[in-house]
């Protein structure tokens, strides 16, 4: 039981850590194993517990003065301030520790990540460009992957549906059309796209020809996405008039 717990104290944070960067949009390149993912949480362990201590150490303090005045015994809650790993590993075994060690570490997890894809990640990539560039190979994109930068990508901060024209490379005649509501995130082993009023967007095309602004070609699978450039008026009520 006690080596449970340890495991859910000392990984818990990291792994946490690890899950918000990727809900918040930095996903990993390729797929890693267990020994990989227990690495990288070990290293985003440390600022978490690190901060998460700090705080608990605070907040010891000022309770313990504050139970002091008021002539109550802390002790009886079996808490103390945290000096080093021993310290962490022994008082897990209490249920009002493991409660604000958790609360502490979900929400430094949080914090940490957010300063990671907020600040570090975009001045690491600044730097690891810069040596690029001098080696002279072209510069890395600030997304991890292509279908982030086509389909997740926000220009001009402003999101709107994506309208597209899809279809297969050997197959150019059938052709899909329709506005993106939904698609796969970007660490999800399938790629998929969920289009809105299909049949409408099609004769709108054919009648109005849009032009293409971009396309995701997906060599792989032949999969040709094309975004059309849609004006801004309802098309579908101009198509109606």
């Amino acid at each position: 039981m006690e080596q449970f717990i340890s495991l859910i104290v000392f990984s818990l944070p990291g792994l946490l850590a690890y899950l918000w960067i990727q809900m918040f949009g930095l996903n990993p390149t390729v797929k890693h194993n267990p020994t990989e993912i227990v690495g990288l949480a070990a290293l985003l362990w440390a600022p978490t517990t690190i901060l998460s201590v700090l705080t608990y150490n605070l907040l010891y303090f000022i309770f313990d003065n504050f139970l002091g005045f008021l002539k109550i015994d802390i002790s009886s809650l079996t808490l103390r301030y945290i000096i080093n790993i021993n310290d962490i590993n022994e008082m897990s075994l209490s249920l009002v520790f493991l409660l604000y060690y958790l609360m502490l570490s979900g929400l430094f997890s949080f914090i940490v990540a957010w300063v990671w894809v907020t600040y570090i990640y975009k001045y690491m990539m600044d730097l690891v460009n810069w040596v690029r560039v001098k080696r002279k190979i072209s510069k890395l994109s600030q997304e991890t992957t292509v279908w982030d930068s086509f389909f997740l990508k926000l220009e001009e901060n402003k999101e709107s549906p994506i309208v597209i024209e899809m279809y297969k490379i050997d197959k150019p005649e059938e052709k899909q059309y329709g506005s993106i509501i939904r698609m796969s995130r970007p660490f999800e082993t399938e790629r998929a796209l969920i289009l809105h009023d299909s049949e409408n967007w099609k004769l709108a095309y054919n009648h109005f020809q849009y032009s293409i602004k971009r396309s995701y070609v997906d060599i792989k699978s032949g999969i040709i996405i094309n975004e059309l450039d849609v004006p801004p008026p309802q098309v579908i009520e101009s198509l109606d008039n």
